[in-house]
């Protein structure tokens, strides 16, 4: 090369002025979602998703509200026998930057990532990087492979979170290390209002940790050096910030805070617990040789199926592209300033968390200590945190090899030792190719009860049990050990390429400009070929398949049997579709109410009822038919040939069968006696019998006898004037004081009941119902629900709002006010 070339190492990129750098460099982030996804942007089709289609699912009756009342209710009444609204789907009342959402809905997921790619990008020029390198790190977050797995799986609230998580960092960043704090602050609470509006508090609460452990660090520098004013002031701003920005979706902010006491995110009432239980919270916790996925995708099988790790199943791996290993070691090895290290620990310490009930040692601690932590489960999802924190630390990393080669000729050999420690690591990699095993736990057992029941002999038998070993190890294995070899040596041959650019950047055999671009080509190609393995072809359809239409092309002949005869003039009956999985499956609760649905947070109430075996199952075949009854439970779906006492064959269809439980009783009625509850346990005791007559008799917690009383009334009468789920009536007659009995999921927090228009206590009745006391006499019931935590909400929404536009109109006219003064001068 010229000896001209060899004093200017930098290229033709460096050379243009930094607007134009920063100009390329965002057109090149626009240009990649839109070209990633050209068959959602131009080219006319969108992303079948299974959480979208069970959102669509189970808001149905919001939808039909909606349409007839021209406004959103607060309350669903086809799923899980009823639950707030506002936890699934509820429309954003106070307006903000994000309607621009639903504008560009059309073309998702391409500009919301188009807004996580220029977030990181703006983060990382803020923290001193030059554009080519702060692409690199924007390349780095945001295509890393569980990305798309959360966009193919219809996860749309955790990607718009994270799409505004690099946001809210770099205005910490601004605050913390810009003289323009105002700035500072209305870019943090602006991005914090984006980030919590997009409603997944999960991301939300895992970012906030990385944002503690930075002002710890800057916190304690400016203590030591007794800049007290500027702790303070940092401190401040940051708090108000935060108050302003997490009030600007108070509207849900302080509903879920609400719901999240009598979810199962709020523990349960029989164990006295105040979160997930640890062994819900902990399922898909990441394995600790698993991690290894992070460098090498499919060392564990990628996805379900041919995954074998040790959770349950899975979508796809956390995979961080081969490229950011180098650099890691590179910055571990020459870059020891306070920040990396920040972001370094954040991110080990999101692994640790990962790994779930895999360290029990560290994460049970955290479970039981930190606030909030047992609120959240799938610990592998941590790794997004640590996925953004070592993107961080490797473009230390990249910065200071740049930096080097700017200053010496022939600069490779300063990258011996992290190339050398590099290769060490691929070589173990490597090796635990060759020596893994490749079953998955239990697999062998599966196998051989399969082949024990086929041929009626004992699954323990040595034979059985040689024959599933050798099957596995025949049929499975190889394919796993070839995908697992097959990958390994596709990390090495990137590692490669990446060792080739920067031998020849070292030695001036290309430009700085050159080398980037080309690292940067190699990332890319990289993550995004490993990314496309995660979104199956069938679920890119053609954009007029829309979900309403793809669900009803669901419908079976028994749904529509069902959905002609579940009426009962003012409201529907309810359903067990057990031939559904009932408690996962919101496809039902499209076509009628049912009493189960999908969600990751429905009521602990329910939970109880259905899970391990609980009140619902216990009776005659397995079904507690006189509790189903008392929940309105008119039909239940299940395979033909079911023989139940108490259930009725009523239609048998292609897919499935329709029983009719005879124990069914009305949405509401009185009964004759109470039983009086001391404890939430007890009264879970008396729906865990099988044989209740609830048309006679109901157990009431939280009250005294002498509060209450009820008797047989051959006179009384119960009749629905209006039912639409956050609003009924019911015109109630008694010639004496009575109970009345609501087949109604109980929710304290915001149900009101007037009784001629006084307002009466509802009772929690049937461990999961509500019951009122009714007088002698006519009268008129009314129930509805309105939470006041909403309402203040919204209230306190629109101040945070006002707030960050008086903060923006200030900034507005101060910085005009300087230009003009500038012209003048």
């Amino acid at each position: 090369m010229s000896s001209n070339t060899d004093s200017s190492p930098l290229g033709f990129f460096y050379k243009l002025s930094e607007t134009k750098q920063h100009l390329i460099a965002l057109t090149i982030l626009f240009l990649v979602p839109f070209f990633m996804f050209t068959e959602i942007t131009i080219g006319g089709k969108e992303l079948q998703r299974h959480d979208t289609t069970q959102f669509r699912a189970g808001v149905e009756s919001v939808y039909e509200y909606r349409e007839e009342f021209n406004e959103d209710p607060l309350w669903v009444e086809n799923m899980f026998m009823g639950m707030p609204a506002y936890v699934v789907s509820v429309q954003k009342v106070v307006p903000h930057i994000d309607v621009f959402y639903n504008i560009l809905k059309p073309i998702f997921p391409a500009f919301q990532h188009w807004v996580m790619l220029s977030g990181m990008y703006v983060l990382l020029v803020m923290m001193g990087f030059s554009p080519l390198i702060a692409l690199f790190g924007s390349f780095a977050f945001s295509l890393t492979s569980y990305l798309p797995i959360i966009i193919g799986a219809g996860h749309n609230t955790k990607f718009a979170t994270l799409a505004f998580a690099p946001w809210i960092i770099a205005g910490y960043w601004k605050i913390s290390r810009s003289h323009n704090l105002f700035a500072g602050l209305l870019l943090f609470t602006v991005a914090m209002t984006l980030n919590v509006r997009a409603l997944h508090p999960q991301i939300t609460y895992y970012f906030m940790f990385l944002l503690g452990f930075l002002w710890i660090s800057d916190s304690w520098v400016q203590l030591k050096q007794k800049e007290y004013k500027a702790f303070a002031t940092i401190t401040l701003l940051l708090i108000v910030g935060g108050i302003v920005g997490i009030l600007g979706y108070a509207q849900q902010f302080l509903t879920l805070q609400e719901y999240a006491e009598y979810s199962i995110r709020g523990g349960s009432a029989l164990d006295n617990t105040s979160g997930l239980s640890t062994g819900y919270a902990f399922a898909w916790s990441q394995g600790i040789k698993e991690t290894l996925t992070l460098f090498v995708a499919e060392l564990y099988g990628g996805a379900s199926p041919t995954y074998f790790g040790p959770k349950s199943f899975t979508s796809g791996p956390h995979y961080l592209g081969a490229l950011l290993l180098p650099f890691i070691i590179v910055a571990l090895l020459k870059n020891r300033s306070r920040t990396m290290l920040v972001f370094l620990f954040t991110g080990i310490l999101a692994m640790f968390f990962s790994w779930g009930s895999n360290f029990a040692l560290l994460n049970e601690a955290a479970f039981d200590l930190i606030p909030y932590f047992n609120k959240f489960r799938a610990p592998e999802t941590w790794l997004i945190l640590t996925a953004f924190c070592f993107t961080v630390v490797a473009v230390y990393g990249l910065q200071w090899t740049v930096d080097t080669i700017k200053e010496h000729k022939d600069s490779f050999k300063k990258l011996y030792p992290a190339l050398g420690i590099t290769l060490g690591v691929f070589l173990l990699l490597f090796v635990q190719v060759k020596t893994m095993d490749y079953t998955k736990d239990g697999e062998i057992d599966n196998i051989a009860n399969q082949i024990a029941q086929q041929n009626q002999i004992n699954p323990n038998n040595p034979q059985v049990r040689q024959q599933a070993a050798q099957y596995v190890q025949a049929n499975i294995v190889p394919d796993r050990e070839a995908a697992a070899n097959r990958d390994v040596l596709r990390t090495g041959f990137f590692l490669l390429i990446g060792g080739a650019i920067l031998f020849l950047m070292s030695n001036r055999k290309i430009s700085l400009s050159i080398g980037l671009l080309a690292l940067l080509i190699t990332l890319g190609a990289d993550l995004i070929t490993v990314g496309k393995r995660y979104i199956p072809e069938r679920q890119i359809v053609n954009k007029n398949i829309n979900t309403e239409r793809y669900i009803e092309s669901q419908k079976r002949d028994i749904d529509q049997y069902i959905i002609d005869n579940v009426s009962n003039g003012v409201y529907e009956e309810r359903v067990f579709p057990l031939l559904d999985g009932a408690f996962q499956n919101a496809i039902p609760s499209y076509f009628y109410p049912t009493i189960g649905g999908y969600t990751g947070a429905k009521l602990s109430i329910v939970a109880d009822l259905q899970q391990n075996g609980g009140p619902l199952y216990k009776g005659n075949g397995g079904l507690n038919l006189p509790l189903l009854g008392a929940l309105n439970i008119r039909y239940i779906t299940y395979q033909p040939g079911l023989n139940i006492e108490g259930l009725t064959q009523v239609y048998q269809g292609n897919q499935g069968a329709v029983y009719e439980n005879e124990y069914l009783l009305a949405r509401a009625y009185f009964v004759d006696s109470l039983v009086v509850a001391n404890s939430p346990q007890e009264a879970f005791n008396f729906v865990d019998q099988p044989k209740v007559d609830y048309s006679k008799v109901a157990v009431v917690e939280g009250i005294s006898s002498s509060e209450i009383q009820t008797s047989s009334d051959s006179l009384s009468s119960v009749e629905f004037i209006q039912y639409n789920g956050a609003n009924m009536e019911l015109n109630v007659s008694r010639s004496t004081p009575g109970f009345l009995v609501l087949s109604e999921i109980y929710y304290p927090a915001g149900w009101k009941a007037y009784l001629n228009d006084e307002e009466v206590d509802i009772h929690k009745t049937n461990y999961v119902l509500r019951g009122i006391q009714i007088p002698a006499g006519n009268h008129t019931l009314k129930l509805e629900f309105k939470p006041t935590s909403y309402e203040l909400g919204v209230t306190l929404s629109w101040a945070s709002i006002l707030i960050q536009l008086g903060l923006a109109l200030f900034l507005g006219i101060t910085y005009f006010r300087g230009k003009n003064k500038a012209i003048e001068s």
